[in-house]
């Protein structure tokens, strides 16, 4: 069986979550021994590729180039590769594709809160999953949170949805004490300090952490760090900081290596978080050693299990609270990162891998 896995824009040093869940997807689908053939259909050059598979290069493209390939070419180029089945990674299914077909959707956020995206983008997804999940063979949704949201608000999906979950490789947070130090004094930063990963976007609910942590800076001790792209909003938080937010910090995107050193740095991991689709930067913080601190949004309570301190969404004096008892309590933390570690072994991309290449087949043989 010929399976393509179409992985768009993907070279991109600082990937988002999205980028970072197709990136070990594929590293795993490499490890698992199967038959079948692999056209990976992308513009990033070293993502892992299944053996005996072969590269279909794309070039990296803006948002127009992007909507043309997708509505205009790619169907075509899959009928050029001879595929029995399409993974589309990114959520778009085109029309007239004449193998199978599954679409992974991470959320569908926008649809529960339509007020933390933009209006265009928001019209153009809502037409455009719809259809996807309509065309699709099978749909693949991270969690269960996310597979019942696609249920209910895509009525074309119902009998079609899968859940997959992700997994988390930490062997990619793995780095040595002193080259942690050393990415991390490069970015300016010095423990302690509670950390944040994610990008800065109004669902983030970046400003309640802000508030929370000026409620309680003093008796912390500990300063406050971001990292993340600015998305639909965080323009506003941004120059909320600029403002004067004492004792946090900004970085920006940063690359995976800082990512980890940032990690491993860490006295608490804190994601307040609105709603989430799978939730893997709270992973990625338990099985780098880091407690965790999050919300009963989405699929979070899904992925952390009691392996963290979950608050409501939006509740600033519960996630005061939560940092001050996690911060004043080193037991606490123990109990957390020791909590985390097994939570993160129920969470393997070799399962994730398997699982998906059964779909294929399934998708393929419906076809």
């Amino acid at each position: 069986m010929r399976i393509g896995i179409y992985a768009p824009n993907l070279a991109t040093p600082a990937p988002s979550g999205v980028e970072r869940y197709i990136t070990e997807l594929l590293r795993a689908l490499s490890a698992t021994p199967t038959s079948h053939e692999f056209a990976l259909i992308s513009d990033a050059a070293d993502l892992p590729l299944p053996s005996g598979g072969r590269r279909v290069p794309l070039k990296s493209m803006g948002r127009l180039s992007r909507l043309r390939f997708d509505h205009c070419r790619l169907a075509g180029l899959a009928r050029d590769e001879r595929l029995d089945v399409l993974h589309c990674t990114k959520s778009f299914v085109p029309k007239g594709l004449r193998c199978g077909s599954l679409v992974s959707v991470y959320d569908v956020i926008f649809l529960k809160r339509p007020e933390c995206y933009p209006l265009g983008w928001r019209l153009y997804w809502t037409r455009a999953l719809r259809a996807s999940v309509e065309r699709a063979s099978a749909v693949v949704a991270m969690s269960d949170a996310t597979a019942r949201d696609v249920e209910s608000l895509l009525p074309e999906a119902r009998g079609k949805v899968h859940t997959v979950r992700t997994g988390v490789n930490a062997a990619s947070f793995a780095l040595s004490n002193e080259e942690a130090e050393r990415l991390r004094e490069k970015r300016g930063v010095r423990p302690p300090y509670l950390l944040y990963v994610g990008n800065i976007t109004r669902r983030k609910n970046v400003p309640v952490l802000l508030d929370a942590y000026e409620s309680v800076r003093s008796a912390l001790g500990a300063r406050l760090v971001l990292a993340g792209a600015l998305e639909f909003g965080g323009g506003e938080v941004l120059e909320r900081m600029r403002r004067g937010s004492e004792g946090v910090t900004y970085l920006g995107r940063v690359s995976d290596e800082e990512l980890a050193a940032l990690y491993q740095g860490a006295l608490a991991f804190v994601y307040p978080s609105q709603d989430e689709g799978f939730g893997l930067p709270v992973l990625e913080a338990m099985a780098s050693r880091v407690p965790v601190i999050t919300t009963t949004g989405g699929a979070l309570p899904e992925a952390v299990g009691d392996a963290g301190l979950l608050v409501s969404p939006g509740s600033v004096p519960e996630l005061a609270e939560a940092m001050k008892r996690m911060v004043g309590d080193p037991r606490l933390r123990e109990s957390f990162i020791t909590r985390g570690l097994t939570r993160v072994a129920e969470h393997s991309w070799s399962r994730t891998a398997q699982q998906t290449i059964a779909l294929y087949e399934k998708a393929a043989a419906q076809r």
